[in-house]
């Protein structure tokens, strides 16, 4: 696996957004990522993710993994934020996206330039806020602006595994953020769960809005998309939605402050 800096660190304070350079801060993602994921939200995991304390997959050595880092704290714990990036170049090592194995993507496989899948997000709990997830996309936009990336997608969660449990939220985003055909990801027809759970009509979008997930209500401030259809992921104990997002902003945004 090879460690490219793409992007020069961005620094804010004592924290510093950059991406993984070396295995050992591979390793401090992937732990972070287990006491997210399994620790706390309650995920499967095999024997040696169990034994290791790490969240691992064979799609992390084709990734570029970006890093909020806390300089305050000891060097093992520095890592408090990441998210992990496959572009279309990179997924031929593994031969497909995480996402295909939830959603058929073929109308974003098909659109020409880099595409982006964006996966396994998460960030420590008193880190949740606003000024550090901002961070985080800047990392993300000064990636985009360096590769040259038209378009993103992936999924994004809700805590468990009952759709009924957030149909507010669901409805919403199938009413007002449905990606459009030439884009749209569709749930497998073996995991489809119907998203349209109440009638238009019927919806808030405020009160939607104030139960969504930081994580996509962040997306939909990007101008994030939605694709046809929940999947119930039972391992990782969610509800998954596809995400769709072109790029333009974020080069309009990114590229006269991040390039040279």
């Amino acid at each position: 696996m090879s460690f490219e800096p793409v992007f020069e660190p961005i620094v804010q304070g004592s924290l510093e957004v950059r991406l993984a350079m070396s295995e050992a801060e591979l390793f401090s993602a992937q732990r972070l990522r287990y006491r997210i994921f399994c620790e706390e939200m309650g995920a499967a995991a095999n024997q040696d993710v169990q034994t290791q304390k790490r969240d691992f997959d064979r799609f992390d050595d084709a990734c570029h993994h970006v890093l909020v880092l806390d300089h305050t704290r000891p060097e093992p714990e520095r890592v408090v934020g990441t998210y992990r990036l496959l572009t279309r170049t990179n997924m031929k090592r593994v031969g497909h996206f995480y996402t295909e194995t939830e959603y058929d993507i073929a109308r974003l496989n098909a659109l020409q330039g880099e595409v982006m899948e964006l996966g396994r997000s998460c960030v420590e709990v008193p880190y949740r806020t606003r000024p550090v997830i901002q961070l985080l996309w800047k990392g993300i936009g000064a990636f985009v602006v360096a590769r040259d990336i038209k378009a993103m997608f992936g999924c994004a969660s809700f805590a468990g595994t009952d759709p009924k449990a957030h149909m507010l939220a669901l409805s919403y985003l199938h009413h007002f953020h449905l990606a459009p055909e030439h884009l749209r990801p569709r749930a497998l027809d073996q995991y489809y769960t119907p998203m349209n759970l109440m009638a238009k009509e019927a919806v808030d979008a405020r009160s939607a809005l104030n139960v969504m997930p930081t994580l996509i209500k962040g997306y939909l401030r990007l101008g994030g998309m939605v694709g046809d259809g929940a999947v119930i992921d039972y391992a990782f104990n969610t509800t998954d939605v596809s995400i769709v997002l072109m790029t333009d902003a974020m080069h309009d945004k990114y590229a006269k402050r991040y390039t040279a």
